[in-house]
């Protein structure tokens, strides 16, 4: 029988069901396809280190779920407030609160497993569209393919379990507690706002845009610090902007509201008298969500832009980060010769089509090591650029570190010459290079390094040693530990020092194989966009679902006010655009800041960062995807709710 009549009562309020189905959908398929991603062993296979891509989706995963079930009761709360006077009618009529409690339930539970099934569904085959993306990622052959995960939908069903069973479990406690007075008559309660002066709002609104402005500048302060201290500024800028976006929208809306409603001739133009108050309303109660919904949009927009374009910039400049197929690097004063071995072993794992070992040379006198032009240049050739030619009176700087070049600049303006190993050495026409040349470990330790001509450099101590070659089709990832092997094994190499010199109490050793890198990094790249991206699209979509039923959840009262209008003689048509007007209100008016925060922080990065990045127009590209995701899911969710809050308010009240 329970069965029977929540099926009828399901068909009967399946309009005021649809955004509440509609996010346990998506929820759902966002929340298989990007587990079933974290558990397909094709992604899996493409990197040693893929496995933090499963845990950060499975982090992501708990977290969500955990957020979404807060989301899911306020949702259930609207719909008992949907269906407080049936429920009411059910126990006039004798039924208890227990079976009210089932029939409830078996409500929900139908509409929560068909949409989580439906969800399933959709993310199979939306889990294809992101193992695809992986495969271009990797630059991997691939075509499109679905596939069941079990794992992944065994996790999904556990999580949405959860979510689903804290929002049940509070419907339960609700629904136990409500008296059927306040069931029949609470919708024709009055709401009471607290009202402040003008100078109030104003003042407020001043200090916000001051915490936005200063949240700002220490934001760019931070971007400019390379040391722990970043985790300082970037902390208050968060702090800083959070409560100055809440201000702002606290304030702001009321303010402009006031100003509205003072000038007469535009607040009785028409029915503005109504809009007006309508909006008056809204903002007043609902000026709290409002802005905390603006905040969680400008973490969800800052987030994606941030993961998306961190990890496309950071593949761009992979080549960048691995100029070299392979090297491996002692900090020791070793001989040349006693590198000689390990070339050999190379040669026994791949083919070895050019080699270069030589020395980073001590400049006590500076802070930076020295290059022989020869070396220098060799290098050049095996990263295919041209040589360059220097007197032996001269000296420049290569350096591929953006950060570090104005500095460098300055520096030789100040001082045009240097002393080294008795030689007086000037600058040269070219003062700077830049191109990518790896100076953190094979051409140099800080970032940028001295070039001279060989005569000083054999004057020099080589303090470091480096061994770099050029492997036939780049070499394979698994060379990288089949040197470090070698390197560690005692009977395999032995090191011998250069006359005179003894070991450094602490020696660096570093073996670094392109495969292997751009492999793993890609990794790392994929890890941060997919779980931002994954993060960012559910925090829209709990954003927006809190935003429509804050709407709907006023259904009664916008009836009663609805209806006074159409007595009026207000037309059909007027009314639905007034609807179309007041949710607008709601849903665009917390979109504005995070959408303006999202251009300057395109325009920012794009200024910090743009010149360092090699793919052209990459924070343009991604800032335009990301306002692209934001809107598409947004606009579906004010469509929704538009058409749901004009079925509900412009049709036959069905209960007098």
């Amino acid at each position: 029988m329970y069965i029977k009549l929540a099926i009828q009562n399901m068909k009967k309020s399946i309009r005021n069901y649809v955004i509440y189905f509609v996010t346990i959908t998506l929820t759902a398929a966002m929340m298989y396809s990007f587990l079933a991603l974290g558990f397909s062993k094709e992604v899996l296979s493409m990197s040693e280190n893929m496995s933090m891509l499963t845990s950060g989706i499975l982090g992501m995963s708990v977290l969500v779920a955990l957020i979404a079930s807060f989301v899911i009761s306020y949702a259930i709360r609207f719909m008992l407030e949907q269906r407080k006077k049936e429920f009411a009618t059910y126990e006039l009529l004798g039924m208890e609160t227990s079976n009210i409690q089932k029939l409830f339930f078996i409500e929900n539970g139908v509409i929560g497993m068909a949409a989580f099934f439906i969800g399933t569904f959709s993310g199979i085959g939306l889990s294809g569209v992101l193992v695809q993306i992986i495969n271009h990622i990797f630059e991997m052959p691939h075509t499109y393919r679905i596939s069941f995960s079990i794992k992944a939908f065994a996790t999904a069903f556990i999580l949405f379990m959860l979510m689903y069973g804290i929002g049940i479990l509070r419907a339960a406690k609700v629904i136990r507690k409500r008296k059927i007075v306040d069931m029949l008559y609470d919708h024709h309660k009055n709401e009471n706002g607290k009202t402040h002066s003008v100078r109030f709002h104003i003042t407020l609104i001043i200090l916000s845009v001051l915490c936005i402005l200063t949240g700002g500048c220490l934001l760019a302060k931070g971007m400019s610090v390379q040391t722990n201290v970043f985790y300082v500024w970037m902390i208050g800028a968060v702090i800083l902007s959070a409560i100055g976006i809440y201000e702002m929208y606290r304030n702001l809306p009321v303010l402009l509201l006031r100003l509205l409603n003072k000038s007469k001739r535009r607040r009785y133009k028409d029915i503005n008298l109504f809009y007006l108050g309508q909006i008056g309303r809204k903002v007043d109660s609902a000026g709290k969500l409002m802005a905390v919904i603006a905040i969680l949009l400008t973490v969800s927009l800052s987030t994606m832009f941030a993961g998306l374009s961190t990890g496309a910039g950071y593949k761009a400049n992979m080549e960048a980060y691995y100029p070299y197929d392979a090297g491996v690097a002692l900090d020791a004063p070793l001989t040349k010769e006693c590198l000689q071995p390990m070339v050999e072993f190379t040669k026994q794992q791949c083919s070895v089509e050019d080699e270069l070992i030589y020395y980073l040379y001590a400049t006590d006198a500076y802070p930076v090591e020295a290059l022989a032009l020869s070396d220098y240049n060799h290098l050049r050739c095996m990263l295919g650029l041209k040589s360059v030619s220097l007197s032996s009176n001269e000296f420049f700087i290569h350096c591929d570190t953006w950060n570090y070049v104005e500095k460098i600049q300055k520096a030789l303006e100040q001082k045009s010459e240097i002393l080294l190993a008795g030689s007086v050495l000037g600058i040269a026409e070219t003062a700077i290079y830049t191109e990518p040349m790896e100076q953190y470990q094979m051409a140099g330790t800080r970032g940028y390094i001295l070039v001279v001509p060989d005569q000083v450099a054999t004057q020099l101590s080589g303090e470091k040693i480096r061994l770099v070659m050029k492997l036939e089709n780049g070499g394979y990832p698994e060379l990288k530990q089949a040197l470090k092997k070698f390197l560690h094994d005692p009977n395999a190499w032995t090191p011998v020092l250069q006359d005179g010199k003894g070991l450094p109490e602490q020696i660096t050793m570093g073996v670094t194989v392109k495969a292997w890198g751009i492999e793993n990094s890609l990794t790392g790249f994929a890890a941060i966009s997919f779980c931002g991206l994954y993060l960012s699209i559910i925090f829209i979509i709990l954003s927006s679902t809190i935003l429509a039923f804050e709407q709907l959840s006023k259904i009664d009262y916008n009836r009663r006010n609805y209806q006074i209008l159409d007595k009026m003689g207000v037309a059909q048509k007027t009314r639905r655009n007034l609807i179309k007007k007041e949710v607008g209100v709601l849903f665009f008016i917390p979109a504005i800041l995070p959408m303006i925060i999202m251009i300057f922080l395109i325009v920012g990065a794009n200024q910090v960062f743009g010149e360092a990045i090699l793919q052209e127009n990459l924070f343009l590209t991604y800032g335009i995807v990301t306002l692209a995701v934001f809107g598409g899911i947004y606009l579906l969710y004010y469509w929704a709710t538009t058409s749901v809050f004009q079925y509900a308010v412009l049709k036959k009240e069905l209960y007098k």
